[in-house]
């Protein structure tokens, strides 16, 4: 800035509010400007402040401003309609510099449950153009616990909008565009479950640029907005699972934060309790236990009342999983036992069509990872055995299974069996695309390697890990560490007995 002081933009200031622009959607209007033009500039909201507080951008940057008003308001303006006058270029305003700034702005807006609905497709747009450019600071963005209570408190309590018009939704147009993305997000599912979210990611990534983003903008009925909030939520939990897959987990955990947010105005309580239990299942994943049973409880209270017995048997399950991994035996023991009760009560026919994939042999591999960390092998052995089938079991969950079972042997001291059925897994599956599978190697390795280094098997399993997955790395996580120490002070004797509630006890006495 010169010398003076500048003097607030009141010409652009009431233009903005004409247009109906929130500052981090005009940003990301002009951005894309920007770049149509290739006129190197990533302005953001603090970018926009700066201007309504009389700052002045690049000549390129106000051409960009001039072309996005325009288009919204349907006439053409010109640089002093919007205050701008004769420009000259100040780079510093708005410099490819900032870009760092912006996407750590980014992270931290996208970590926080959005107010409006109207600002989830200005972060989307921001978060997916992130993700395929690989920003660094968002690629290696981490699990906020910091934001978890807050964002399930306002989940929980924060209404939907009431609708003034009680229009049916069933005429309009919108409604066939919410069924076509459930469809399209069905189909990139079944790709998942057979490759791995690293498959299907950068797929997912154009598929909301390019249609969902522009469907959640346009001004559709209130009633038929409901319906592709809805079915965009949809798209946001499918495309969090493959940003979790692949091992980008702060953006998994925005873009779950950014469905649950479509969920919750689409009165959708099944779909917000089902990105609620995948937060749980991430943050337990990455040690984050305490995060990760809250979760599964907020899924519970969510959709109390409202549920299904097989949607209130998985979010059992997550909630079982996490006390597993918490240490607490009892607790853990009994959300399985209530997952599998209300199993028992299951009507496939009141089922949403996205449990479909929630059956007996699922419930059995959630049950084989609860007994496996909670140092179980015998009945992690017994539920691995249900939990697989020759013909119905994909691809994906067969290789996690695999590595479960391979945990549970090696658990029980046979070592030369574990090996062997790691082995078989990694034959089978070493070209899947996970990195959470790769986790479970690394985790695999680890074990071997604490108390059995030396052993010729385990070096020639370690060679055919590494001609397999040469970049295979073990991430210093919370999870392992506790693996690790428990490992190091366990006693030779069994474990103590699982206390009969549960079913694998109801099987042995049968």
């Amino acid at each position: 800035m010169g010398g003076g002081k500048a003097q607030p933009n009141t010409l652009l200031a009431a233009v903005l509010a004409e247009a109906g622009f929130s500052h981090k959607g005009f940003a990301a209007r002009v951005r894309a400007e920007a770049a149509r033009i290739d006129h190197k500039a990533s302005p953001d909201h603090v970018a926009v402040s700066r201007w309504l507080a009389g700052g002045v951008p690049h000549a390129e940057t106000v051409r960009c401003i001039v072309s996005v008003l325009s288009a919204k308001l349907g006439r053409k303006l010109t640089n002093p309609d919007l205050g701008f006058g004769t420009v000259t270029p100040s780079p510093s305003h708005d410099s490819p510099a900032d870009s760092a700034d912006e996407s750590a702005a980014l992270a931290d807006d996208a970590t926080q449950y959005p107010t409006e609905v109207e600002q989830v497709p200005e972060v989307m747009e921001r978060l997916t153009d992130g993700d395929l450019e690989d920003r660094p600071f968002l690629v290696s963005a981490g699990w906020s616990s910091a934001t978890a209570p807050g964002v399930i408190t306002r989940y929980l309590f924060d209404q939907p909008r009431r609708l003034e018009v009680a229009t049916s939704p069933t005429a309009s147009p919108g409604i066939e565009v919410a069924e076509r993305i459930r469809s399209t997000i069905h189909y990139f599912l079944e790709l998942d479950f057979q490759y791995g979210g690293g498959h299907v990611r950068k797929m997912l990534l154009f598929y909301w640029k390019t249609e969902v983003i522009n469907e959640l903008r346009r001004p559709y009925p209130e009633p038929v907005k409901r319906e592709i909030f809805a079915a965009a939520a949809d798209a946001a939990e499918v495309l969090g699972w493959s940003a979790y897959d692949a091992g980008r987990h702060g953006l998994a955990q925005r873009y779950f934060y950014q469905g649950l947010r479509l969920a919750r105005e689409a009165n959708d309580h099944l779909m917000g309790g089902q990105i609620l239990a995948n937060l749980s299942h991430q943050a337990n994943y990455l040690g984050k236990f305490n995060d990760a049973v809250h979760f599964a409880r907020a899924a519970q209270s969510a959709t109390f009342g409202r549920s299904t017995a097989i949607v209130d048997a998985m979010f059992l399950a997550m909630e079982a999983r996490a006390l597993a991994s918490a240490g607490d035996e009892r607790g853990s023991v009994d959300a399985l036992h209530r997952a599998e009760q209300a199993f028992d009560r299951s009507d496939p026919s009141k089922d949403p069509t996205w449990i479909d994939y929630f059956d007996a042999l699922e419930l059995a591999g959630e049950a084989a990872h609860v007994f496996r960390d909670l140092g179980k092998p015998n009945e992690t052995r017994r539920f691995v055995e249900q939990a697989i089938d020759a013909v119905r079991t994909p691809p994906r969950t067969r290789a996690f299974i695999g590595m479960v079972n391979a945990a549970g042997a090696l658990k029980s001291g046979n070592l030369d069996e574990a090996i062997s059925i790691a082995t078989t897994s990694l034959g089978m599956e070493s070209s899947l695309k996970s990195q959470r599978y790769i986790r479970y190697l690394a985790d695999f390795r680890e074990s071997l390697a604490l108390k059995h280094s030396e052993h010729p098997s385990v070096r020639q399993f370690t060679e055919l890990l590494h001609s397999s997955y040469p970049t295979l790395w073990t991430p210093p996580t919370p999870r392992m560490a506790a693996n690790q120490e428990k490992a190091r002070h366990e006693e030779s004797a069994s474990a103590p007995d699982i206390p009969q509630q549960s079913r694998s006890t109801r099987q042995r006495s049968a």
